[in-house]
């Protein structure tokens, strides 16, 4: 685990995986996970935290079989963003964020999107490697 901080962005936790027991026992943290647009889905952390009051999504494919594409990079950046806003909107004290990233082995983002992901997190939550 890794802890980050800043005077002015949330701490940050980075967990190796995280269970439904755990969101429910830890009710006042913001647990984050790689989602896509549609919010359909139960592979990896989205089976764990789908539906939870305390979790939150963060684009980064259209469906559950839909990546983002380049030719889709500009529709991809606005989705990015706002789910960040939007986590930024909850004022966490705490978030919980995927070790290994948003992103999961068997998915790829086109790179402007993971630099965006990364500028994103790290100006919002001071959070380094996001992805």
């Amino acid at each position: 685990m890794a802890l980050y901080s800043s005077d002015q962005s949330p701490r940050v936790l980075r967990l190796t995986w995280t269970t439904r027991e755990d969101l429910r026992a830890n009710r006042d943290l913001v647990f984050v996970y790689g989602d896509n647009v549609a919010r359909e889905g139960q592979r990896g952390l989205a089976r764990q935290m789908r539906g939870e009051p305390n979790a939150h999504p963060i684009s980064i494919s259209w469906t559950p079989f839909e990546p983002f594409t380049h030719a889709s990079a500009r529709d991809a950046m606005e989705h990015i963003s706002k789910d960040l806003e939007a986590l930024q909107a909850r004022a966490p004290k705490l978030i919980v964020w995927p070790l290994d990233g948003l992103v999961p082995e068997f998915l790829t983002l086109p790179d402007e999107l993971n630099q965006h992901l990364r500028t994103q997190a790290k100006k919002r939550f001071a959070l380094i490697d996001p992805v």
